[in-house]
């Protein structure tokens, strides 16, 4: 096997840390669908490297290392554009989500539910990140990536997906479905999403906690 096939998963890692700023400045610009297609490229690429790297037994400390480095900046640029564009807006608020249930309870603005949300997730993030650098420094072990972390990881890219197409120019093409249009079912699944993600999340760093007192 050639030196280029044995590192297919490294270089897709390396793909999604270069596209990962590509969509975030496409999207602050406005070109909202080269930027979900960006967006949708490097997701890919997430869920390429993984595959192939156990597939053909071509797992590496840099994958290990630098493949959740590379989810986090994908996933944190994304949390960015969110807190520049918010989801929640004034003609797309009167579907009943989470977000803005609690928002009308506690007479506070939904998208405060929503950088919330992202502030824990980002905590969380710091905290297990922290927790394998520390543990790959002292002990050279490398905490492994559990199946909640990766269906987190999957759960809150898909809401990412979900924003973005929430921000496309869709007046023209967006139309009713049992009295709410599309949007309003957009936020609904993004917002039930996070919420989804922070549940995964903390139970993920459970076992990283584990993982880390156990080796």
């Amino acid at each position: 096997m050639s030196p280029i096939t044995r590192n297919i998963p490294n270089i897709l890692t390396v793909a999604r840390m270069v596209l990962a700023p590509i969509f975030f400045i496409l999207f602050i610009k406005n070109y909202t669908y080269l930027a979900l297609l960006c967006f949708f490229v490097a997701s890919i690429t997430d869920a390429l490297d993984g595959f192939i790297a156990r597939k053909y037994n071509l797992v590496s400390k840099f994958g290990e290392l630098y493949d959740p480095l590379a989810d986090k900046i994908l996933v944190f640029l994304g949390w960015v554009c969110i807190f520049m564009k918010p989801p929640f807006e004034s003609h797309i608020n009167q579907y009943n989500s989470i977000s803005l249930s609690l928002s009308k309870t506690l007479n506070l603005d939904p998208n405060y539910f929503i950088f919330l949300i992202l502030l824990l997730l980002l905590l969380r993030d710091l905290i297990a990140t922290t927790m394998r650098e520390e543990k790959f420094r002292k002990d050279n072990i490398i905490l492994k990536t559990n199946y909640l972390a990766k269906a987190k990881t999957t759960m809150l890219i898909a809401s990412i997906h979900l924003f973005i197409i929430l921000k496309l120019p869709l007046e023209e093409i967006n139309f009713q479905i049992l009295n709410h249009s599309v949007d309003q079912y957009l936020l609904l699944f993004f917002d039930l999403s996070l919420y989804i993600t922070l549940f995964l999340s903390f139970g993920s760093l459970i076992d990283y906690f584990r993982q880390y007192l156990r080796n």
